[in-house]
């Protein structure tokens, strides 16, 4: 178990101790067909507020090695898809927040190096029958780890476009497309990734980094299509909510 490779199920787990939770693993079962498809690099831009990191907390939880989360899920709604088990806990998980990381770098500009180094050096402690040296990139990480022993990643990238919105230095922007590119723009990478993930305000719409993740799949919160459900909340799923609380949905619907 890792921070960044392989970390554990607390997030989720401090999500289902709230007082409100709306069952949303259902996007589990449709992110399961995406591997299988092949249509594995997805992008998921929403505003803030609409439940990007819960959804990062699940999937950690539902797909990270590092975690037996079997009883979390097993009174939720994806214990009864066909597809539950098929990657229940079986992948190898890296999660990145690159808004949290930017705003904790000591010195902004070494940002994406100090990240790289602390990855591998999970690498290290996670496969030690694996060499791994210094010069290596995060890319040449998983494609060692794949190459040895034929798992495969999930990479997820919350708060990917914090970098993008604001262009923090040439520099620092220069190496996160860099950066990027070495993850989602491989071929030689791709076999070792099921699923790369990443969120953000933004859609893939800015000609710099069209470039490097033209191959992601967009799902916006107006054309959300088969992840519709998932984004924001439906009256069926407020309704009782409001019930329980004693609020009236017509004026919670205004607001």
């Amino acid at each position: 178990m890792g921070i960044y490779l392989n970390p554990n199920n607390v997030g989720f787990k401090k999500v289902l101790a709230g007082d409100i939770y709306v069952d949303k693993t259902m996007f589990i079962s449709t992110l399961n067909k995406f591997i299988d498809k092949g249509n594995e690099y997805i992008c998921v831009s929403r505003p803030r507020r609409f439940g990007k990191t819960i959804t990062t907390n699940m999937m950690c939880a539902y797909y990270s090695k590092g975690c037996d989360s079997r009883e979390m899920f097993s009174k939720l709604k994806i214990a009864k898809a066909k597809n539950f088990d098929q990657y229940l806990n079986k992948l190898n998980f890296i999660a990145i927040d690159i808004a949290s990381e930017y705003q904790n770098a000591n010195k902004k500009e070494n940002m994406l190096d100090k990240l790289t180094d602390l990855i591998k050096t999970e690498f290290e402690q996670q496969f030690p029958d694996i060499s791994f040296n210094t010069a290596e990139s995060l890319a040449d990480c998983m494609l060692k780890v794949y190459s040895a022993t034929g798992e495969q990643f999930v990479i997820i990238l919350d708060e990917y476009d914090c970098l993008v919105r604001d262009q923090y230095g040439t520099d620092l922007f220069t190496k996160y497309l860099e950066f990027l590119n070495g993850l989602f723009k491989s071929n030689t990478l791709r076999p070792a990734i099921a699923l790369a993930y990443i969120t953000g305000i933004l859609p893939v719409v800015r000609d710099r980094v069209q470039s490097k993740l033209n191959n992601f799949e967009e799902y916006t919160i107006l054309n959300a299509h088969e992840l519709a459900e998932y984004v924001g909340f439906t009256e069926k799923e407020v309704k009782p909510i409001c019930r329980k609380y004693k609020i009236d949905f017509a004026e919670c619907k205004l607001h």
